[in-house]
């Protein structure tokens, strides 16, 4: 029952987008579309950064002080973070807004983009993403999921419509002004929620610092997650620089919006099992449990998943825009490879939270290089159909390797 309602929550957190994307689409156009989520793309990945990995400690740390009661720790670790990241993204923020307008006032205009703008949402984004990881780690999941993957969007959605009811049109600028005021509404939420959460005053609370302790596990969880994400986003770059057609961006990132439902399905179970996995350290039984269960549910999920998706494939693209219906092809092919891929990177919070964090970053670090090697030379032969293999390709290459080194330190697999 538990797992119905989080994925119901999720998929509604999808839907929800996915109405946001057929509003973009129709405003913005095709490459507009790609303008606005290459913008986003580099804000979000910015605000990851100037996290220098607290948020993925968090369900490493929490977890183990929540249940030693260990207060102080709890409150230091988010306040140093909090107050880490906000210094960090204010001031890339203002570097960023001068150079936008500095570009514009001397006419540098082949050097301007919208991902200067866009560099306002770092702050918010980065809140977001703590908050959001905090209430996971203190076993709120599903005020959690209501949050990040649901009240954001539906937020965004309700703004961006009552912006086209008194507007004609809305450009890319106008787009991150509102996805601001979403996150900024949806980080209230968010702590109003954690501090009714937790079992202490955490205004009151004394607060204790062990920085050299949450750096040795941050940082190579940094370098996973960014080495991990990446790899979509080098896709993304490269198709913006090197190809010639302006729809491809737009194009790409529909596909692979469409084939992220497949991806809600892993986030779903990553809300139930993530807190639990540090605990289960030194248990490799109950981690291969754990393991082999989560990836038997997963799988099952996906091929259903993956079947509607393919038998309304056609409708799908055509509510999206007319255009897209011409890709459906390469549809088929992202949802089969993000449905198998999905199954094999259940392997990487097993390695990364149950003491093995540097182990994952080394592989997503080399998958990574492989990616800035690959990516730009299959575009440029290939165009979008290059992206879109490449991309299946190397997180399919990424799975594997994740399965195989959790295979050789813990001595457990899929079968």
């Amino acid at each position: 029952m538990a797992n119905i309602i989080l994925l119901s929550i999720l998929y509604a957190g999808f839907i929800a987008q996915y109405a946001v994307n057929i509003f973009l689409t129709r405003n913005l156009d095709l490459d507009g579309l790609g303008d606005f989520n290459v913008a986003v793309s580099v804000a979000t990945i910015c605000s990851v950064i100037f996290l220098l990995g607290g948020d993925s400690g968090l369900n490493r740390f929490i977890p183990r002080y929540l249940e030693n009661k260990d207060y102080k720790k709890i409150k230091g670790y988010i306040v140093y973070y909090l107050k880490l990241t906000l210094i960090i993204s204010f001031c890339f923020c203002l570097l960023s807004l001068i150079a936008d307008f500095f570009l514009g006032y001397y006419h540098f205009e082949k050097l301007l983009h919208e991902s200067y703008f866009a560099m306002i949402l770092t702050p918010a984004l980065a809140v977001f993403t703590i908050l959001g990881e905090s209430l996971l780690a203190i076993h709120r999941r599903y005020a959690s999921s209501l949050t990040t993957e649901l009240l954001k969007p539906l937020l965004f959605l309700a703004s961006v419509s009552v912006w086209l009811f008194f507007n004609t049109a809305i450009n890319e600028y106008e787009a991150i002004v509102l996805l601001l005021l979403s996150l900024s509404i949806t980080i209230i939420a968010q702590s109003w929620l954690f501090l009714k959460s937790i079992p202490f005053d955490f205004f009151s609370q004394n607060m204790q610092i062990s920085i050299p302790e949450w750096r040795t596990v941050c940082v190579p969880m940094l370098v996973t997650y960014l080495a991990n994400n990446f790899v979509s986003f080098v896709e993304l770059w490269s198709l913006e620089i090197l190809d010639k057609n302006e729809k491809s961006v737009g194009v790409f990132s529909l596909l692979v919006f469409i084939a992220s439902i497949i991806w809600v399905n892993f986030t779903a179970l990553y809300y139930f099992i993530s807190s639990r996995i540090s605990s289960l350290e030194k248990d490799r039984q109950s981690l291969q449990e754990n393991y082999r269960k989560s990836a038997r549910r997963l799988l099952l999920i996906n091929f259903s998943t993956t079947l509607i998706l393919i038998f309304n494939a056609e409708t799908i693209l055509n509510w999206l825009h007319g255009d897209m219906v011409a890709y459906k092809n390469w549809l088929y092919f992202i949802l089969i490879g993000t449905s198998i891929n999905s199954v094999l990177q259940l392997a990487s919070p097993f390695l990364r939270l149950s003491g093995y964090a540097r182990e994952a970053s080394i592989i997503s670090s080399r998958i990574l290089m492989i990616s800035v090697v690959s990516a730009p030379v299959m575009i440029y032969f290939f165009s979008l159909e290059g992206a879109v293999v490449s991309l299946v390709g190397l997180r399919f290459l990424r799975g594997l390797w994740y399965s195989f080194r959790l295979k050789a330190v813990h001595g457990i697999s899929l079968v």
